[in-house]
């Protein structure tokens, strides 16, 4: 009797999250944006940290955050009536 056993290869985006990280997918889609910005912003030393590991690069949840915190913008507490006087 055989056995029918297929080899599953566990996707980077989940390796990703054993080490608490995004994939380089991932971030992009929670950015918004392309890869092709992710590596823009690598080179001009913009958005998160981020480690490269072989080919892949990955984005630790901390600093992720971190990068989102800082992107925060206060509301402003201007007096909406003063201003259309």
């Amino acid at each position: 009797m055989q056995t029918n056993t297929l080899t599953h290869t566990p996707s980077i985006a989940h390796l990703a999250q054993l080490v608490d990280c995004l994939d380089e997918d991932a971030f992009a889609k929670l950015a918004g944006v392309k890869k092709s910005t992710l590596e823009a912003w690598r080179k001009r030393g913009q958005g998160p940290e981020y480690a490269l590991l072989g080919c892949n690069y990955l984005y630790p949840i901390a600093a992720v955050r971190n990068h989102v915190a800082g992107l925060v913008k206060p509301r402003s507490t201007i007096d909406s009536k003063k201003v259309l006087m």
